[in-house]
């Protein structure tokens, strides 16, 4: 992918040129292939670091300007060769073969709702000269980020967080209710970031500015189809065909692409439908050294297996705690965000920039197909007893206690600043609950937490990294199936622990069942997890230790020290789980690398 950044201003702003090139600095890994900025009437600025995938040759450069039209542009456009052919039909002529240049001609033939016409992941900023007018555009489901700032009449936005604060525009004052949604949910909801004027584009919305006033509306959303009518049969055979285009589409690269394969179903069924596809694929799993005490399970031995079976060029890398140790300020920083979770993507990104420029990641299959365990708990709590369907819909308060770090009355007395607890989205209200569940970890958990750190992660390499099972087209064909579809009944022969024996992604199962090993579904799912445990009592545990001493706390005034040292007393009596002082830890060093280096 790459980094988009501008600034737009209806005073005029002082050095904004050096500024923006600043913050195009600060994103440079998402971007080494080439780094540009342009002026446009008004006064305004665009820039972008570009990672080449499409068309790598000079000409696919951004700022890419067709008549009065120019954009920047991060993403990838699956249908664009598509859409180009029927504009060429139409009479458009093209300079480049790029997807930024079909963007371009799109909104000189239908205008700004062009956007309900692409199938892929974008952000992008287009400015008009003729009507002398700002788009800024999301992805339905957040995929590619947009950050800005809008202060004192200037708009300054940017891929990253790093680059807007490089641009010494953006103050650097704590959202303390920003701070209590990542202590409950382990990651920042959106649009919501941890500085006070720095917001997130939501998903599937679009920044209009013109004339210097700013509004936002939904563009691009997500919603119920009507029912897939068909067999099993029939159900089997349009995924197979629909995940046979994606792939496709999602495959084209004129640079390197591989894959990650972790061992699970969602990334081995996407490895073996590409191997059908290709004649010779390489692809990475991360493992940890053994003998740490705390239970880890990496599945390097199930993606190994896999691979064999597929006969994919797999390579294992085995991670060590000093490996961690060193390189933790680098991924607190990388990540641009504080987060519970991220440190398995930046290891496996590390990877496998080392061979490839792309690679594809299964994440979305436990969304769509029923696999995280939150489902099966929101069908048995919402089973209520006849006498109580009287009462109100409490769907959203149920599902937020299936996860937290911290309970909310803890994570106020962490953040006693913070006022308002983050609401919960539920966009497909009106569905079942398989459906319902699905639209909040979409708006939430997926999006937040997994997408953007999987972003950041791949961008501090220089990597693209495409999610398949998160096309939209993918998205809406799994939210017309009946529930019977994700989840099936228990096998009697099950392993307990198997997918066999809880049923779900049946319809993924039953897609990879002639692909995959023999008795695939029927083995123990073993899941993947981290030694932070050990690690915190181990080589990281002064780190910590200074991280979240009185003195460091209370300098931040993030969190209050006294609740932040019971934390870290009761994990170290065995009395806390990892997640709380790995995320009060992981936030305080983010502050550290982020908000306190000069550079940005």
């Amino acid at each position: 992918m790459c980094g988009i950044a501008g600034i737009f201003s209806t005073t005029q702003v002082p050095d904004a040129e050096i500024n923006l090139a600043k913050m195009l600095q600060a994103m440079r890994r998402r971007g080494p292939d080439s780094s540009s900025l342009q002026s446009v009437t008004g006064g305004g600025w665009l820039g972008h670091t570009r990672l080449a995938v499409i068309d790598p040759s000079p000409a696919g450069m951004q700022p890419m300007r067709r008549g009065p039209y120019t954009i920047v542009y991060n993403g990838e456009i699956y249908n664009f060769k598509e859409e180009r052919n029927l504009l060429k039909k139409q009479g458009a002529e093209f300079q480049t073969k790029t997807d930024t240049e079909v963007l371009l001609a799109l909104y000189e033939r239908y205008g700004i709702n062009f956007t309900r016409r692409l199938y892929g992941v974008y952000s992008f900023a287009l400015f008009d000269d003729n009507t002398q007018t700002l788009y800024c555009c999301r992805d339905a489901l957040g995929i590619k980020p947009f950050i800005y700032c809008e202060l004192n009449g200037t708009l300054i936005f940017a891929s990253e967080l790093k680059a807007l604060l490089a641009s010494g525009l953006v103050p650097k004052e704590i959202d303390h209710d920003a701070a209590l949604g990542l202590m409950i949910r382990g990651s920042v909801p959106q649009p919501q970031t941890l500085l006070k004027h720095v917001r997130v584009l939501p998903a599937g919305h679009m920044l209009r500015r013109q004339n210097g006033r700013i509004t936002l509306t939904a563009h691009d959303q997500l919603s119920i189809p009507a029912p897939f009518q068909g067999s099993p049969a029939d159900r089997l055979e349009a995924a197979r065909a629909l995940l046979a285009t994606i792939l496709e589409q999602q495959t084209i690269s004129d640079v390197p692409l591989g894959a990650f394969l972790s061992g699970g179903l969602d990334s081995s069924l996407m490895v073996a439908l590409l191997a059908q596809q290709r004649a010779s694929l390489k692809t990475f799993s991360i493992g940890f050294e053994p003998d740490l005490s705390t239970v880890t399970e990496d599945e390097t031995d199930d993606a190994a297996l896999v691979a064999a079976h597929l006969g994919v060029q797999h390579s294992v890398i085995r991670i060590e705690q000093r490996d961690i140790c060193r390189n933790l300020p680098a991924i607190a920083r990388d990540l641009d965000h504080p987060t519970v979770d991220g440190v398995n993507s930046w290891l496996v990104c590390r990877a496998a920039a080392q061979e490839l420029k792309v690679a594809l990641s299964g994440t979305g299959g436990d969304e769509l197909f029923a696999g995280y365990p939150w489902f099966a708990a929101m069908l048995r709590t919402r089973k209520r007893p006849w006498w109580r369907f009287w009462q109100s819909d409490d769907f959203v308060d149920t599902f937020n206690k299936q996860y937290f770090i911290f309970a909310p009355d803890m994570a106020r007395q962490l953040v006693p600043a913070g006022e308002n607890l983050p609401r919960r989205e539920d966009p497909f209200a009106s569905s079942g609950i398989l459906n319902r569940v699905t639209g909040c970890l979409l708006s939430g958990y997926t999006r937040d937490q997994l997408l953007f750190d999987m972003d950041t992660a791949a961008m501090a390499h220089s990597l693209e990294v495409r999610v398949p099972l998160l096309d939209p087209r993918l998205v809406e064909f799994a939210l017309s199936l009946p529930d019977d579809s994700k989840i099936s009944p228990s096998r009697a022969d099950a392993v307990p622990g198997s997918y066999a024996h809880s049923g779900v992604k049946r319809l993924l199962m039953d897609l990879g069942r002639p692909l995959l090993p023999e008795g695939f579904d029927n083995r123990a799912k073993r899941g993947f997890t981290m030694p932070f445990d050990a690690w915190l009592k181990g080589e990281l545990r002064e780190t910590c230790q200074d991280l979240l001493s009185p003195e460091t706390v209370k300098k931040r005034n993030i969190f209050d020290p006294i609740a932040v040292g019971k934390v870290r007393k009761d994990f170290y009596a065995g009395q806390a789980p990892w997640v709380q002082p790995w995320l009060l830890m992981m936030t305080e060093l983010w502050a550290s690398e982020v908000l306190d280096q000069s550079r940005y």
